[in-house]
């Protein structure tokens, strides 16, 4: 994809080069411009081709969409081909242009037809649309609405009431609405979010589309203006040739179905939505600066028109931001509750064990700090759970950890640590150790009442200093060091009869 990507640029570049150094090399302007229909000939005829070949070996819906675009390119090749016979042979240009309503219509429909083959959904239901979605909807929809009033003017109403300019006929002007609903429905099918394999087929049969009627358009709206035809031929065909090069270029996008190989990075297909809106008012920004820049003027309809629509374009940025700030907003609160669930128990509302090591570990990396830690167990604990149920047993454990809430204060930290074990860091040990320790047995042995009944739970609470771990030879991790120390001397108070406090002593 990267490839076709580069060979495409390079393509266009090279094309429209070639064209404008032709303009400008001093040649007959009948000579420059029968060889600008000779580029146009040659990239209807690859589109034709393009579409043919792999349509022979595409299944079911991907097959459908080619054969129409293929039958769409036909259509154009054909007038290609019999205006530049016509030219050739000294024939009345103007009968021939005669035949290009019927030719350029038919193609446009084939175009929609194609269009609406891609667009078709095979994935589930979209969600139903929210109140913000459909002032979304109703603002891009003024935006293409008031571009689509502009261009209809310049392009086709305003030829035809200007009867001194009367250059078009009236079968071409009528056909201009008709381009314009292709645009809205691909604008339309590239505002939602496509299936994947398809989202680089529709925008290239976008580009092409868009450059084909910026070419019809342009005709319609310069020509009025008074620019010279040379000129206005000579941009015409420029958008005449790139769209048949994006025509040509999309048969060979590879299509594939959701499950084959590795999602791809997100590219500009992907993004359509967000700018598909804005095509229309870029191609009334287009024909009027080029208005502008050949030296014609703008009608106060048009002037104060387009100043509406972009009012209404920023508008909706002013809603998209706005949107855009409650949806950052909304993902922080998400991520602040996701890091409170990751570091926090369920059950209690206490820290976790991953938030009491992690703790732990700045307090020790912290030069002069000598942490201690309270291991907490609770005693035969087990026995609540299976005479009155874990139901029972959870609402003690959380009339436990408030206990500890009100016993253990900042800066010290009380964590569950899985179970029926707690943890308790102190962050200015001291004879405060022994006090902590001493005020958490009192407060956890006191009665606990649920539904009416009271549930006695006791405690044994193991002490231990940073000094002791800091001491150990060979230690890889002073904060796991601690708490296997504070563990070891839990356990010393549990054989001592529970219910009491016992203090690590380094040997």
């Amino acid at each position: 994809m990267r490839n076709l990507k580069a060979f495409a640029l390079v393509l266009l570049a090279s094309l429209v080069a070639l064209m404008v150094a032709l303009r400008f090399s001093g040649l007959p302007d009948v000579v420059v411009w029968r060889a600008d229909k000779v580029l146009e000939i040659l990239a209807n005829l690859a589109a034709v081709a393009g579409f043919v070949i792999t349509a022979r070996r595409a299944p079911g819906t991907d097959r459908r969409w080619r054969v129409l675009l293929a039958v769409a390119a036909l259509f154009r090749l054909s007038f290609c081909v019999i205006y530049f016979w016509v030219d050739l042979s000294g024939g009345s240009l103007r009968a021939a242009l005669s035949s290009a309503p019927a030719i350029f219509t038919a193609s446009t429909l084939l175009t929609l037809a194609a269009v609406l083959v891609l667009a078709r959904r095979n994935g589930p239901t979209p969600r139903r649309s929210s109140s913000r979605d459909r002032l979304l909807f109703w603002l891009d929809g003024l935006i293409v609405t008031s571009s689509a009033v502009v261009l209809s003017w310049v392009t086709a109403l305003q030829p035809a009431l200007m009867d001194d300019q009367r250059t078009l006929s009236p079968a071409i002007l009528i056909s201009r609405p008709i381009e314009f609903l292709v645009l809205l429905v691909i604008l339309m099918a590239l505002s939602r979010k496509r299936q994947e394999e398809r989202q680089i087929a529709m925008l290239l049969v976008c580009m092409g589309f868009f450059a084909q009627i910026c070419g019809s358009w342009g005709l319609g709206y310069l020509i009025p203006k008074g620019v010279p035809f040379e000129t206005v031929r000579f941009l015409a065909d420029i958008t005449f040739v790139c769209a048949g090069v994006f025509y040509a270029l999309t048969p060979w996008v590879p299509v594939r179905s959701r499950d084959s190989g590795p999602r791809r990075k997100a590219g500009l297909a992907d993004h359509m939505h967000f700018v598909a809106p804005y095509l229309p008012v870029l191609a009334t920004l287009m024909f009027i600066g080029l208005s502008t820049a050949v030296g014609a003027k703008l009608s106060p309809g048009e002037t104060y028109v387009e100043l509406g629509v972009v009012a209404i374009v920023l508008v909706r940025q002013f809603v998209t931001m706005v949107d855009n700030e409650r949806l950052v907003r909304r993902l922080w609160d998400h991520q602040r509750r996701l890091r409170y669930q990751a570091y926090h128990d369920a059950l209690t509302g206490l820290p976790n064990r991953i938030a009491f090591r992690e703790q732990l570990e700045r307090l020790l990396a912290h030069p002069g700090t000598e942490p201690a830690v309270l291991f907490v167990d609770l005693d035969d604990f087990k026995m609540i759970n299976d005479r009155h149920g874990h139901a029972v047993g959870d609402r003690v454990l959380a009339g436990i950890a408030a206990r500890l809430r009100a016993v253990v204060r900042s800066p010290d930290l009380a964590a569950r640590l899985g179970g029926d074990e707690f943890g308790v860091i102190i962050v200015e040990p001291g004879r405060r150790c022994h006090d902590i320790g001493a005020k958490l047995l009192a407060e956890l042995s006191k009665p606990y009442s649920v539904d009416g009944v009271e549930h006695t739970v006791r405690a044994s609470v193991g002490l231990a200093s940073a000094a002791d771990a800091r001491d150990l030879e060979g230690s890889a991790d002073a904060a796991d060091q601690l708490l296997r120390l504070a563990d070891s001397a839990m356990y010393q108070a549990k054989n001592r009869g529970k219910g009491t406090l016992a203090v690590h002593m380094a040997t």
